[in-house]
Parts: C-alpha cells; sequence; structure tokens
C-alpha cells in the first residue's frame, strides 16, 4: 500500500478511500509510467481492494464491473507484449544430444532419460505428449502405444498418441520414428530403455 499512498500523495489526493474506479484507473496509469508489469499492477490492485474492504467498504467488483479499469489493463497488457523481447532459447543440436547421451548413460535413470530426450527431438512431441499427466491419466504413453516393425533389428518404430495439442477431439495419430545409423538413434534409445524397464502395461516411461 505505500506505493498507493505514494500516489495519493504526489497527486494530493487526501481522502482515497472509498476508492473509486476513476482514481484506480489514474494509480494504474501511473504505475505504467513507472515501467511496472501488468502482473506487478494487478498485485497493487489486490492490495487496494484488500484495505477498501478491510476498512468496511464494499468489494467493488460486487457492485461495479470496473469496465475502464479492465480496459486499461488489457492495453497496457498489449503494450507492454509488443514491447518486450521475445526469450530466446538455444535450441538443441545434434552434438548437444551426444553429449546427454553420454552423461545419462550411467545408471536407469540416466537411460530413462536419454530415451525421452532422444524421442522427443527425433519425433517433435511435447513432453506432456509422452510423459503421464497428473490431470488426465487416460491420454498417457502407455506399454502398447509403443511397437516395432520387426523383432531382431528394428528399423521403424511406431509411436500412438492418443491426443496432442493439435488433436483436441482425441481421435490420436500414429507417429513413426526411423532409425538413424549413428549413436542417438531413439530406435536403440528407447530398445535400451526397454530392456531396463521390462515388459508390461502401465506407463512406457515410468521411473519403476
Amino acid at each position: 500500500m505505500k506505493r498507493f499512498y505514494r500516489f495519493c500523495v504526489v497527486y494530493s489526493v487526501f481522502n482515497p478511500f472509498p476508492v473509486t474506479e476513476k482514481l484506480l484507473c489514474y494509480f494504474v496509469a501511473h504505475l505504467a509510467e513507472e515501467g511496472l508489469s501488468h502482473q506487478t499492477m494487478k498485485t497493487y490492485l489486490a492490495a487496494v481492494r484488500d484495505t477498501h474492504i478491510s476498512l468496511g467498504f464494499p468489494d467493488l467488483r460486487s457492485t461495479d464491473n470496473l469496465p475502464r479499469l479492465t480496459k486499461i489493463q488489457a492495453g497496457i497488457r498489449r503494450v507492454q507484449a509488443l514491447k518486450s523481447k521475445p526469450k530466446r532459447v538455444r535450441p538443441i543440436t545434434p552434438a548437444i544430444l551426444e553429449r546427454l547421451r553420454i552423461y545419462w548413460s550411467s545408471d536407469r535413470d540416466g537411460c530413462l532419460f536419454w530415451a525421452v530426450a532422444s524421442l522427443c527431438f527425433f519425433g517433435f512431441f511435447r513432453l506432456g505428449e509422452l510423459l503421464a499427466p497428473s490431470a488426465d491419466k487416460q491420454s498417457y504413453l502407455s506399454w502398447g502405444d509403443v511397437s516395432f516393425d520387426c523383432a531382431p533389428h528394428p528399423s521403424i518404430m511406431k509411436v500412438h498418441l492418443k491426443t496432442s495439442k493439435c488433436d483436441q477431439f482425441g481421435r490420436g495419430v500414429n507417429i513413426f520414428i526411423g532409425r538413424s545409423e549413428d549413436s542417438i538413434c531413439p530406435v536403440e534409445a528407447c530398445l535400451a530403455y526397454i530392456a531396463v524397464r521390462g515388459s508390461g502395461p502401465g506407463y512406457f516411461f515410468r521411473d519403476r
């Protein structure tokens, strides 16, 4: 609340309570001028709202939708989004994958991590498509969703996704991953993981 009271002193607002929507709009504009993010502004507004209620005044949002304040906040959010620089993330390369393979080659957990990383890279999977989410256990990648074209020396691996971000109706899709003749082969990575995991129903990727 210190920032709100300081704002009131600067602009000669000596009796800010009960707070009006007009005053909140000026306060938000002031915070924007100071360079605060819209998320931080929401925190300050929440503090003002809590103080407003604790002083015995009704919750503004229960009596008024505050349409002008809502529009100003939305405008600030858009302007800040246009000005913000996108976060640049270095891409995963085959050289980085090779280093991960070497690092994770020591134990069972490493075998699991390597299989997931290799499969995500070559299949363009999201982690949520391969690992079991806590909310929807029906869409997890199970033992029966992964198969190979032949047992002795498979060259193609089939991964069946029950649902994905681009398949919102849950029709399911089959993704085929081919063998690569190098050390970061996703087929070999998954075969090595299966040798450690063993066969059986349940999550395909599981820690125990």
